[in-house]
């Protein structure tokens, strides 16, 4: 019995590390850093995986990727609302609140069980990318800086996903 238990841990480790995802053509320079996924009361909601430039560890200064595949069929108003409110612990002024849910809103559509969003950030515009397609860009480095926050802060509501991310060692 232990055998069959080793064999299902070994196979679920190797689905996890084989998760990795495929970039935009735009992003070919970019390279895995870290993944993980997030899990909400025990349900995946979706697999995350953080690109930077050959690799190499982050830094906001380069540019960067971090991709979502869902697990779920998730409302673009619900993804949206949740990165707004986790925003707000980020400082989002309240100023550009509606302004930043129209940007998100254009930006992230609904998604379904398999779709992937992907977020790039070179320092000055934040893309968007649903299933390959770009969907928007936006010219805001304090949205973009802000929204990535919810992964790469170290008050991150997702600790160990944002460990994972930056493939951060002991």
């Amino acid at each position: 019995m232990s055998r069959w238990v080793a064999t299902g841990a070994l196979l679920a480790g190797l689905m996890v590390t084989e998760v990795v995802m495929a970039l935009p053509a735009e992003l070919a320079n970019l390279r895995p850093l870290g993944q993980g996924n997030l899990r909400w009361f025990g349900f995946k909601l979706y697999d995350a995986t953080l690109y930077t430039q050959q690799g190499q560890s982050f830094d906001w200064a380069r540019p960067f990727a971090l991709s979502l595949r869902y697990a779920r069929d998730i409302p673009s108003v619900k993804i949206v609302d949740i990165s707004l409110e986790e925003m707000q612990r980020y400082g989002l002024p309240e100023n550009r609140r509606t302004s930043w849910r129209e940007a998100l809103t254009a930006a992230i559509p609904d998604v379904r069980q398999g779709d992937e969003i992907v977020g790039a950030f070179d320092g000055n515009s934040l893309r968007f990318w649903h299933n390959g397609r770009p969907t928007r860009t936006v010219d805001d480095p304090l949205l973009a800086r802000t929204f990535f926050r919810i992964w790469l802060d170290p008050a991150s509501r997702a600790p160990a996903l944002r460990e994972q991310l930056l493939n951060a060692r002991g």
